[in-house]
């Protein structure tokens, strides 16, 4: 059995992970991926709005108002907006349900908020912070894909300079974990999604490795694997990946909905935290 890993991996430039016990949606600031955020946003509106502008849109309201397009939280950096015209902000009492129907609320915040968009689409802020990173959303599972889109491009997978990781569910036809740069997508072997159904709330991440060229895969907060982009698809991927835009979108409903979107620096691996505390005694006994 290891050996064939080994070989696995060598092919495509995969390695599996075991990962947590996962959950379908994340509230933000709760990730067990993220160490420090960079940017959030919950999509509340109503009483629980961060602004005044998100407090007195009317659900559902297309385009966004002015305001209301601005990213909830940002934290020390640069304040971001996300596109007007992307989607609209639902309530779980307030949703246009579409022809597969709404799946009915996350239990993470659906509630007060999330986006909703009619077919689909994709949409981004600029990043550029780190170079390694986590991005993390919930969202409704389409029949095709949900995507996360890490480049230059700005909303758009096809965009130059994008890497795009397609989540599909389980048995898919296609296959269930695809890699895209804006015109060739590769299924990666031996990596499985998790996703037993489609319209149901998940949890879908990025531990994005800029200098390594890699990229780990999560749904619900379980590592699914992580893919070297610099060997996959016969290096079709390799030196595209950047930091300059991130964000989420996906196909194969009439309706999209998406929340808790959040993106920072990842907790440190346990090895690298033993290690740390290790350094720590170590240093303590030196001035004993």
């Amino acid at each position: 059995m290891k050996s064939q890993s080994f070989s696995l991996t060598a092919a495509v430039g995969l390695s599996l992970g075991l990962g947590s016990v996962g959950h379908g949606a994340v509230t933000v600031g709760s990730s067990t991926l993220i160490g420090q955020l960079d940017y959030s946003d919950t999509f509340t509106i109503g009483a629980g709005g961060t602004t005044a502008a998100r407090q007195g849109y009317g659900a559902q309201t297309y385009p966004l108002p002015a305001g209301v397009e601005a990213i909830e939280n940002f934290y020390t950096n640069a304040s971001v907006s996300w596109p007007v015209d992307a989607w609209s902000i639902a309530t779980d009492g307030a949703v246009n349900p579409g022809a597969t129907g709404y799946p009915g609320g996350s239990s993470a915040g659906s509630a007060d908020g999330f986006t909703q968009r009619g077919g689909g689409g994709d949409w981004s802020i600029p990043y550029g912070l780190r170079s390694v990173f986590v991005v993390q959303t919930d969202f409704v599972q389409m029949s095709d894909r949900v995507d996360i889109t890490i480049g230059s491009t700005p909303g758009n997978i096809f965009g130059g300079g994008n890497i795009s990781i397609f989540f599909r569910q389980t048995g898919h036809p296609i296959g269930e974990i695809g890699v895209f740069n804006g015109s060739l997508e590769t299924i990666v072997p031996g990596l499985s999604s998790g996703i037993s159904a489609a319209n149901t709330w998940q949890n879908y991440a990025l531990r994005v490795d800029v200098p390594n060229q890699s990229i780990e895969v999560f749904v619900n907060e379980t590592s699914r694997g992580t893919i070297n982009l610099a060997t996959i698809g016969g290096g079709a991927y390799a030196g595209i990946l950047n930091n300059a835009f991130v964000g989420v979108g996906g196909a194969g409903n009439d309706r999209l909905w998406s929340d808790n979107f959040q993106v920072g620096a990842p907790i440190p691996e346990p090895s690298a935290a033993i290690l740390l505390g290790l350094a720590g005694l170590v240093g303590l006994r030196r001035k004993r």
